[in-house]
């Protein structure tokens, strides 16, 4: 599901899952707000672990979702300030 990332200085994110073994994160933005979704990056986030990044000062996008590589319960997390 697409989620409201504009708009905030500092952008925090953690991705974790269920799943017994690695999982590839792959981050889509819509810098525009018109539904014009595009890869901005993929994580690869191992088994029973925790991803955590800030975003660059420069990252600039109105929306932002994920999808994994494999069917798994998947948590993508945003902190912003």
């Amino acid at each position: 599901d697409p989620y409201l990332i504009a708009f905030y200085d500092k952008k925090e994110m953690q991705l974790s899952h269920q799943s017994g073994k690695d999982i590839v994160f792959t981050m889509e933005v819509d810098p525009t707000g018109n539904g014009d979704w595009m890869e901005y990056a993929s994580y690869t986030v191992k088994a029973g672990e925790t991803f955590r990044q800030e975003l660059p000062a420069a990252f600039q996008a109105r929306w932002i979702r994920f999808r994994t590589n494999e069917e798994t319960k998947a948590t993508a997390q945003l902190t912003y300030k």
